[in-house]
């Protein structure tokens, strides 16, 4: 069965810490993930708030256990 490598976004922070603090947890659970928009989250109040916040993205196939690990899913 083939894997889906496309990155999706399983979060949104307000800030970077809070967005690490969620990459640490799902590296922690052997879930490899990313940070979009983290360098641009501290330039507020110079800017307007980056637009979607600071996102976590994992790998497609990883998405559902990724959610499973933050908390996130209903």
């Amino acid at each position: 069965m083939p894997t889906d490598d496309r990155l999706v976004v399983v979060a949104r922070y307000h800030s970077a810490g809070e967005a690490q603090l969620a990459q640490a947890q799902l590296e922690d659970a052997g879930i490899p993930a990313m940070l979009a928009n983290a360098d641009q989250s501290g330039l507020a109040p110079l800017f307007a708030r980056t637009k979607g916040g600071v996102q976590v993205k994992v790998s497609a196939d990883r998405a559902d256990a990724a959610r499973d690990v933050l908390g996130l899913r209903d």
